[in-house]
């Protein structure tokens, strides 16, 4: 069987996102509330067609990463400004940036803001 030519691979897109609230959330909840959000804005077909995938999150600097597909970028991004509630707490998502690699997000410049 031959391999899927790279002009026919899908290109993922990194989303890095910044959760602004008083109050903190763990990586379970972070990814449960927000996975949950996207699904309720999306759908699941949107859901797997963009192929999102929470992929990490810094639960001191509140910082995490999801990967989508980048037909559905702009969609992905509509559905995390969108969230203003997580864990029935107050909370807003900010997206920061956007790439497609994973070690060029440089995530620990924005650590320091």
């Amino acid at each position: 069987m031959k391999p899927i030519l790279p002009t026919l691979k899908e290109n993922p897109r990194y989303i890095l996102f910044k959760i602004k609230s008083s109050s903190k959330f763990t990586k379970s909840d972070a990814e449960k509330h927000i996975m949950f959000d996207c699904k309720r804005f999306l759908g699941e077909l949107g859901i797997g067609k963009a192929g999102l995938k929470f992929m990490s999150f810094d639960k001191k600097y509140q910082l995490g990463v999801i990967r989508t597909n980048s037909k559905y970028l702009n969609e992905t991004k509509a559905a995390l400004t969108l969230i203003k509630k997580l864990c029935s707490k107050n909370a807003k998502v900010d997206v920061l940036k956007v790439s497609g690699m994973l070690n060029k997000l440089h995530i620990e410049t924005f650590k320091k803001t």
